[in-house]
């Protein structure tokens, strides 16, 4: 039995291609009343298999041409020029192939004698072909255009959501009374036992609540900004459970690369909230890179029976950021031993 998911993907390819092929019809039947003022199925053929093909193939290359291309990013309108000449030379090299081969089969089957094949190619009225293939050009440059500036309008407006979202999430962790609570009690003990180390812990408190309402608003930060926020907001779990969580920090990036704010905190908040940590088995969260443009937090799993309540928006959450912002995806791996999530980051 097929998986719901795959019989959906391929009822969407097949209404992909369908659409297409309504297209190819529309455009063949406007260029055979445009060239030659009239409709027949003989002058029909050649060209809706020309188009047809030329659509599917222009759509596929056309894609992979240009969907790496962030519309906010530095030398956006430049790489567009330059990707968009690349493009139409090849459109236009393969559109002669196709013309050629299409050809040469109708001209196999309609006549005997090869051998007069080329002249006869060379010697044909080409205007039509050109004009067709120009006009096309065009048409598809407007539609190209349109697509990319409704994607952009479509990203900015996805992108004030998630700020949004983003937003609300951040106000709720501020005043989040578990975290509070705990907070102030483990403040409470340090005053009456160790009242020096109650005022780092004030100050550690105070950076928390600084860096958030400080970058809240913001789409990415210093990498070294947002490892000062996690390491601070660390230390105030780490007063409380003391020997059973530890978090290590190999970095070999630089550190003024730019990373999605309150990224790490958020992993490192998660490995807390739902794994039991013990001085026989402590937490364990690792932060490392792999490669130049990308960060690992990873722990040890050990998870909870009882987990506390989540709004189960914050990896999704983050996700989103992350694809929005630097087109790119964070990666979750979960294996036996250990739960993994790979966040990408911007070089400078």
């Amino acid at each position: 039995m097929q998986h719901p998911t795959y019989n959906r993907t391929l009822k969407q390819k097949l209404l992909w291609h369908l659409k297409v092929l309504a297209g190819a019809v529309f455009i063949s039947l406007v260029f055979a009343f445009v060239l030659n003022q009239q409709i027949t199925t003989g002058l029909m053929v050649m060209p809706l298999v020309l188009t047809f093909m030329q659509l599917e193939i222009f759509i596929w290359l056309g894609n992979w041409f240009f969907k790496s291309i962030q519309v906010d990013a530095p030398g956006f309108k430049q790489r567009i020029v330059v990707r968009l000449i690349i493009f139409y030379v090849c459109v236009l090299l393969l559109a002669i192939a196709l013309f050629v081969v299409v050809y040469a089969i109708q001209y196999i089957i309609h006549s005997e004698n090869f051998s007069q094949f080329f002249p006869t190619l060379l010697n044909m009225e080409m205007r039509g072909f050109f004009i067709a293939t120009f006009v096309g050009f065009g048409i598809g440059a407007l539609f190209f255009f349109f697509v990319l500036w409704s994607e952009a309008v479509d990203r900015v407006q996805k992108l004030r959501e998630e700020k949004l979202i983003f937003q609300y999430e951040t106000l709720k962790s501020q005043v989040n009374p578990h975290f509070l609570f705990n907070s102030l009690n483990s403040l409470l003990s340090l005053v009456r036992s160790e009242p020096e180390l109650s005022e780092k812990f004030v100050q550690k408190l105070s950076s928390i609540y600084r860096y958030t309402l400080e970058n809240r608003e913001k789409e990415l930060v210093p990498l070294s900004a947002e490892l000062d926020f996690v390491n601070d907001y660390f230390y105030l779990q780490k007063i409380r459970d003391n020997e059973k969580i530890e978090m290590k920090t190999e970095l070999n990036i630089s550190k003024n690369a730019l990373i999605v704010p309150v990224s790490l905190q958020l992993l490192v908040e998660n490995a807390l909230k739902h794994n039991t940590s013990t001085r026989k088995q402590p937490l364990e969260i690792v932060i490392h890179n792999e490669g130049i443009d990308k960060l690992i937090v990873r722990n040890n799993l050990q998870v909870k029976t009882q987990l506390a309540d989540s709004s189960k928006i914050g990896l999704k959450n983050l996700n989103e950021r992350c694809r929005l912002i630097l087109n790119r995806e964070i990666e979750i791996l979960e294996t036996a031993d250990e739960f993994i999530v790979k966040v990408p980051v911007k070089l400078v």
